[in-house]
């Protein structure tokens, strides 16, 4: 019988084998909803526990902005910068995959890879699902 692998260990792998595929995806996180960093590497002088928290703020906030009769599901958040892009998207009901990249990438390209992530960690991991 194989050993279990950790919750973080199965992200990290996804995110190594698929960033690899998709060296412009400079950046990948998995962050709860709560704040918490579940998966992904610091970005370099933002401490983890600052950036997820925010992140998690941001995207609660852009939820809470459509009106109350509106029934439209967020689908991303995208903050653009000078030289890179950072993306925000729903992983699961309870947690968040964000991404940064290079300015210059396609958006559609970046989100379809997010969205291929999360189908490979469903996939292995089926309490997701």
């Amino acid at each position: 019988m194989r050993p279990a692998k950790s919750i973080e260990s199965v992200f990290e792998n996804i995110i190594r084998n698929e960033t690899d595929k998709a060296p412009y995806l400079q950046n990948v996180f998995i962050i709860s909803k709560t704040g918490l960093i579940v998966a992904g590497k610091s970005l370099s002088q933002i401490p983890s526990e600052t950036f997820s928290a925010m992140v998690a703020i941001i995207y609660s906030s852009a939820e809470s902005a459509k009106t109350e009769d509106s029934k439209e599901k967020l689908e991303y958040v995208m903050a653009i910068f000078e030289n890179k892009k950072l993306f925000i998207t729903e992983f699961s009901s309870n947690l968040l995959i964000v991404a940064t990249v290079d300015r210059n990438v396609d958006d559609v390209r970046v989100l379809d890879d997010l969205r291929r992530i999360t189908i490979r960690a469903k996939e292995e991991l089926i309490w997701l699902r």
